[in-house]
């Protein structure tokens, strides 16, 4: 996919914080252009009566990001480094980017430092660390990278001497910290870092169980009802002096109860993980939030840690924004899933500018491309795209896709990027 960057003479009448690389010429307001459609109002199937949501579509296609190519070599094994460990390893640094364990990373890379990086790791244990470069102020070029970062893993590459480029597809794996850094001879930036440990908490009130109660502790463990649990918590509780409900708070499984009821108003694809370490993550990655925001999850060394913040946001956010001029651009519920990854993806254009891409099934407050929809890299096989704007500051905010086939549902769907999403709470008028 390759619609957003744009020389600064040319006739572009939005802004995207890329590299340039090509001219794009027809970019008008839709909504003005006859047979472009609207791009200020819900996409509507072209059957009357059929449902938004419906999917025929194969959702396990963006995560194998076939746009990258059927040549990569698969790369077999599993590198885990010690926690709390010390290690020296190669960085690649990304704007608007903060990956997260589990979450898919392709990168199509034709800097001669990073290819040789990338060969070294490759013949190595295929290990490199991710950091994310934040700009010190809003929309300077002036940048310091995370003082924490994920590993990836690569799983799958191939390197094409005709375009001197390297296409690689790799996994984040490891959360660290940056102790400190120093460049490689080839040219690319070194770092010693500590793997930051998961730390599993145990239940608080385990210290205080009352013993003559074990014999219907160890059937409740085992599957018995949810209101039998909780009557043995307060049985235990009472030689606490805090209250039940206090205990719950950190309790894993009622927080993972929690998440899902959440999470219930979205429509997903693929089974939502349980267990509370891969929840926390697959909803670090799903969240349309600030890299900084994003930062502070990585931080946290306790999945219980994470889902308490995470819980805590997901409560307060419903209108997703603009993050330029804040114009609504969508409601948090309008997210949902079209890959078996989770409500956002990963992404490389064809210029190897990665994108975190939501995506949402209703938007409003965009313009579109007066130019007919691309199937050029797309990252949803069977999709074409169009870019689109915001319509109040005309800032790149993604893409709408368009199914290629009568047959493919749904019909048509946005993509995106996180980077110019805000998530707000949505203001309620007062009744005073």
């Amino acid at each position: 996919m390759d619609p957003d960057s744009t020389d600064s003479d040319s006739s572009v009448d939005f802004e995207i914080d890329t590299e340039p690389a090509f001219v794009l010429d027809d970019l008008v307001d839709s909504d003005s252009t006859p047979g472009s459609g609207s791009a200020d109002s819900e996409f509507i199937p072209s059957n009357p009566g059929t449902n938004p949501m419906e999917h025929t579509f194969d959702p396990s296609l963006p995560s194998q990001h076939s746009y990258l190519g059927t040549d990569l070599t698969v790369l077999y094994g599993r590198t885990v480094l010690d926690e709390d460990d010390s290690n020296w390893i190669p960085l690649y640094p990304q704007v608007d980017v903060v990956l997260v364990p589990g979450q898919t990373l392709p990168l199509a890379i034709f800097n001669a430092s990073y290819i040789q990086m990338i060969r070294q790791v490759i013949s190595g244990n295929r290990t490199f660390g991710t950091i994310c470069m934040l700009r010190k102020t809003p929309g300077s070029d002036e940048l310091s990278h995370a003082d924490v970062g994920t590993t990836a893993e690569i799983y799958e590459a191939h390197e094409s001497a005709s375009h001197h480029a390297i296409r690689v597809k790799a996994i984040g794996r490891q959360r660290f910290k940056i102790l400190e850094t120093t460049d490689h001879t080839s040219g690319f930036l070194t770092a010693r870092v500590r793997i930051l440990p998961e730390v599993k908490l145990p239940d608080p009130l385990s210290m205080m169980s009352c013993p003559v109660l074990d014999r219907f502790r160890t059937k409740a463990n085992i599957g018995a009802s949810t209101k039998r649990k909780h009557n043995l918590r307060l049985y235990d509780s009472i030689s606490s002096i805090w209250p039940a409900w206090v205990y719950d708070q950190y309790d894993p499984e009622r927080l993972v109860k929690q998440m899902l009821e959440i999470l219930s108003c979205h429509k997903a694809v693929s089974p939502i993980p349980t267990d509370p370490v891969a929840l926390s993550y697959w909803v670090a990655r799903s969240l349309p939030i600030k890299d900084s925001r994003r930062l502070v999850l990585l931080r946290m060394n306790s999945a219980i840690d994470r889902l308490r913040w995470e819980i805590f946001t997901l409560n307060k956010l419903s209108l997703l924004c603009c993050r330029q001029c804040g114009q609504h651009v969508a409601h948090q519920q309008d997210v949902f899933s079209m890959s078996v990854e989770g409500m956002q993806g990963t992404y490389c254009n064809v210029y190897g500018y990665v994108y975190e891409t939501v995506t949402i099934h209703k938007a409003t407050g965009l313009r579109l491309q007066n130019a007919p929809p691309s199937t050029e890299f797309s990252w949803f096989p069977g999709y074409a795209w169009t870019v689109a704007a915001c319509s109040r500051c005309r800032k790149h905010m993604g893409w709408h896709f368009t199914a290629t086939s009568p047959d493919m549902k749904p019909r048509g769907f946005w993509g995106l990027c996180r980077r110019a999403l805000e998530a707000k709470l949505e203001e309620v008028e007062s009744t005073e």
